[in-house]
């Protein structure tokens, strides 16, 4: 159970690290939930063993922290389209071009 459930705990926190990073939005939270409860039960388990509980608290602050940054990317960055003013100005100039361009080589 403990090496099946560090495994998942290991897995999960790579996949929080790797949403993180790329703007995939909330969808970090899912896995950094699983990967905290399976950081809650290895530390009971290394609680119980009377080992170092290093690990766990590893893997639980780790996932924490995705979390806390995806949270906050998703809250305080907001995916706009701004309008390009000078695009309409651009394209008006080059279609003028393009006539006269056009109508020289009549």
């Amino acid at each position: 159970m403990k090496l099946l459930t560090s495994i998942i705990a290991i897995i999960g926190i790579l996949i929080t690290i790797v949403f993180t990073i790329f703007p995939i939005g909330s969808l970090t939270v899912l896995p950094a939930i699983i990967t905290i409860l399976c950081g809650i039960i290895l530390l009971k388990t290394y609680k119980k063993e009377n080992a170092s509980p290093l690990f766990p608290k590893l893997i639980i602050g780790l996932a924490a922290i995705g979390a806390i940054i995806s949270i906050g990317k998703a809250i305080l960055v907001s995916d706009t389209v701004a309008e390009d003013q000078n695009f309409e100005l651009r394209q008006e100039k080059s279609n003028k071009e393009a006539i006269e361009d056009l109508e020289g080589l009549e």
